[in-house]
């Protein structure tokens, strides 16, 4: 009996972390339909396909982009976009919105009007670009 109590203590705990840990993450919305946004995951974007960024192949957003806004084009993505899964057996899945005005420009320079919008298995954005 003893054991017992310990792991419902133990999975009580790891409820009560989990619950704190979501609290302390800057998210997106409230609803399951809503990707969980994250300060790791933002600088990630902002790293990599920001407008000022140096990366390589990577869509970059236009200039004037805000943190606010990069939110809203994500939750408009994942609210009316196309979903799949993931590609190359990667877990989670894909979203893909096609906005009708450009949003930046693709790996070869030329306007985007796509946003993809890549989420873990726990809804967690992982990156989101134009295409």
């Amino acid at each position: 009996m003893p054991m017992l109590q310990w792991s419902v203590r133990l999975s009580i705990g790891m409820m009560v972390a989990g619950v704190w840990c979501a609290r302390g993450q800057d998210v997106t919305g409230g609803s399951p339909d809503q990707v969980i946004v994250t300060q790791r995951a933002i600088r990630h974007v902002e790293e990599r396909h920001w407008p000022d960024s140096p990366a390589q192949g990577a869509g970059k957003f236009s200039p004037g982009i805000t943190e606010e806004s990069f939110r809203q084009l994500v939750g408009e993505a994942v609210a009316h976009g196309r979903l799949r899964q993931n590609s190359h057996g990667r877990p989670g899945q894909i979203y893909e919105y096609d906005f009708g005005h450009p949003i930046g420009i693709n790996i070869d320079g030329r306007s985007a009007y796509r946003l993809r919008v890549v989420v873990n298995q726990r809804n967690q954005l992982i990156t989101a670009f134009p295409f």
